[in-house]
């Protein structure tokens, strides 16, 4: 607008002079006419639209959002028309009219720049189809439409056609009916509510019925929530700078989707206002709505120490988050031991760890010593966790003394705490882990024996040495002789008890490289059996060796004897004696050997065995022997420990009866 107070009349003058005179000028135009003169229009689903423009300025045209200019079923064709061909004309023809072509078609001249509606013609062209009475259909998934309570609501179930009457329903069965002024239909727009309220918000729905059939677009309204999901800081745990650094912390809000909130800061400084905040809003998600609020001090002091807390309300909902900030002058480090300055463990434990209590700011850089040397050097099995060094597969070569170095290098401020650390071990006897026995060893009647245990353990255990003797009764049951019911007697060189002791004695050595105690007990006369037992003890735990000590009368604990090779008519003896503590179930048989096959008879009315104190005696009388009771005769018997069948063959052949001379 030019204001002729504001340049004169001349000037005024002039400017309207020139503004007349412009050929192309839309603003003082005529508005571009329309073959279709009424505000709204109707063609059939399928038939060819065609609408003409005519002005005199060039124009354009604008079309609904879903009629693509690029649409081959459009054809847009400008001319020169009117007398001598002055005005401008085109045609606009969009051939096989769909449904989804209902909309406004705008002609407009290109010159203009106002909003003045002279320079614009529009036209509201329906295309009815009775298959598709709504322009957009939400027949399964209800579209969302979010609501503000007092403010206007549209429900845009457009319609392919103005004739159609369309209701609108609130689920379950309120009908909304228009009353012209507060609801209002438009079949252009769909249903127009000016002054919505909470008895909008639900599942509406437009219904149409057209030949018969009813067709449903279903709308959902919303309200903005309240819903605060989650409230977070980026640094829940106590927050520690050195003065002067920067102190930044994030307030992370998580809400519903159409959730709105308002975030705000406590803190020591909030009176002086010391902290700047900035605010970010996150749309991103789909499911909802991320909220950022970011409080800094720069250069902080001892007097920001304190609690921040970020609170978040939306409506009635509130919730909230805090950190502590401990704001310290200098750098420090303060180190002492958490227990007692010599700690013990035992070997075998899975894992152990030392710890000193440590207050340090800024973190420092740490590193552990062992006798002096980097651990790094010494063992994969240690690890270093904060301040704790943690020993894995704890074992004895893990005893020493443990340094921990602590070093803030930007303010040249350095710590050290030393530890000592010993690991004990339970007893170990070494005998006990290498013997190849599987059976005990008999100890020949009346020798002399020394019995040895090498043990280690650290503290060094003590050694006692321990009798049990063997129940003697000639039950059936004799691999039952030694059992653990029997009381054991402590032992020492002066004992009675058993057999007669020479001597118990200990000496230190050197074994393997570890210093270990051999203790022996030396039994002069072997004569009674039984167990003897090495016990080791110290702090740690208790181990123990028994020696079966089974004494025979019977060299290597089975024998088998022939009185004398008997001539015909005379009696066949035979004795098999066996170590009663390593056989049982003592037998006779007799080998015999058909079509190159052996084959082994037990001996029928075999005698009862005879059972001593140290062995069981079977014995074989066969009497008036025939030549045919030559032959192999075997004594078999069950070994205790290992279940295996033991043999001792013995051959015999009966002599022929010698003639005595007449």
């Amino acid at each position: 607008m030019v204001s002729c107070w504001d340049t004169g009349v001349l000037l005024c003058a002039l400017l309207g002079g020139l503004l007349l005179t412009g050929s192309t000028s839309g603003s003082n135009l005529k508005s571009p006419e329309l073959s279709l003169n009424d505000t709204q229009h109707v063609i059939q689903v399928g038939k060819k639209l065609s609408i003409k423009c005519r002005g005199k300025a060039d124009h354009s045209w604008s079309l609904p959002e879903t009629v693509s200019k690029e649409s081959k079923r459009l054809n847009i064709t400008k001319y020169a028309c009117g007398k001598g061909g002055k005005q401008f004309c085109s045609t606009l023809t969009l051939t096989t009219a769909e449904a989804n072509d209902t909309g406004f078609y705008s002609c407009k001249y290109l010159s203009s720049t106002s909003k003045n509606k002279l320079t614009e013609s529009t036209i509201y062209i329906f295309i009815n189809d009775t298959s598709r009475p709504f322009l957009e259909m939400h027949s399964e998934l209800p579209e969302p439409i979010h609501m503000t309570e007092g403010r206007a609501l549209v429900i845009p179930c457009r319609v392919s056609s103005p004739d159609i009457v369309v209701t609108l329903k609130k689920v379950p069965f309120q009908i909304l009916i228009p009353d012209g002024e507060r609801i209002i239909w438009d079949s252009r727009k769909g249903f127009l509510i000016s002054n919505a309220t909470y008895k909008e918000i639900g599942l509406l729905t437009c219904e149409a019925t057209v030949n018969g059939h009813l067709y449903q677009t279903h709308y959902l309204t919303y309200r903005q929530s309240t819903t605060i999901l989650d409230v977070q800081m980026s640094t829940p745990g106590p927050v520690k700078l050195l003065r002067g650094q920067t102190l930044t912390l994030n307030c992370t809000v998580t809400a519903s989707f159409n959730t709105r909130v308002q975030i705000n800061w406590t803190y020591p400084g909030e009176t002086n206002k010391s902290a700047s905040i900035r605010r970010r809003f996150d749309q991103s998600n789909p499911h909802y709505n991320i909220f950022y609020s970011v409080l800094t001090i720069n250069k902080v002091q001892s007097k920001d120490s304190g609690i921040y807390a970020c609170h978040v309300t939306s409506g009635p909902s509130f919730r909230s988050a805090n950190t502590s900030v401990r704001v310290y002058d200098e750098p420090f480090i303060s180190m002492k031991h958490r227990k007692q300055p010599v700690l013990e463990t035992v070997a075998g434990k899975k894992s152990y760890r030392l710890a000193m209590k440590v207050r340090a700011f800024p973190p420092p850089e740490v590193a552990w010593l062992k006798d002096g040397l980097p651990l790094t050097e010494k063992s994969a099995r240690y690890f270093v966790h904060a301040y704790s060094l943690i020993i894995k597969d704890v074992a004895a070569e893990d005893t020493g003394n443990y340094t921990v170095l602590l070093n803030i290098n930007q303010s040249n401020v350095v710590k050290n705490l030393t530890t000592t650390l010993i690991v004990n071990v339970k007893p170990q006897i070494y005998e006990k882990a290498v013997s190849p026995f599987p059976e005990p060893i008999l100890y020949p009647l009346g020798s002399r024996q020394i019995l040895t245990c090498t043990v280690y353990g650290i503290p060094q255990p003590t050694i006692k040495w321990l009798w049990r003797p063997c129940n003697h009764n000639h039950s059936k049951a004799r691999y039952d002789f030694c059992s653990n019911n029997e009381e054991s007697y402590i032992l020492d060189p002066d004992s009675i008890i058993g057999n007669r002791i020479e001597s118990i004695t200990q000496r230190m050595a050197i074994i393997e490289g570890k210093n270990k105690t051999a203790s022996s007990l030396v039994v002069a006369d072997s004569r009674i059996s039984g167990i003897y037992t090495c016990m080791a003890s110290n702090k740690v735990g208790t181990v123990e060796r028994n020696i079966k000590f089974y004494i025979t009368d019977v060299p290597n604990g089975f024998h088998v004897h022939l009185e004398k090779m008997p001539t015909k008519g005379e009696d066949l003896k035979l004795s098999c004696t066996v170590s009663k503590f390593l056989y049982r179930d003592i037998t006779w048989l007799q080998l015999r050997t058909a079509n190159n096959r052996s084959a082994h008879h037990r001996i029928r009315r075999q005698k009862t065995a005879v059972t001593t104190e140290h062995s069981v005696t079977l014995h074989l009388l066969i009497k008036n022997v025939s030549l045919d009771d030559s032959g192999t005769y075997a004594c078999r018997a069950r070994n205790i420990f290992t279940g295996e069948d033991t043999l001792q063959k013995k051959e015999v052949t009966v002599r022929e009866e010698m003639l005595l001379p007449k």
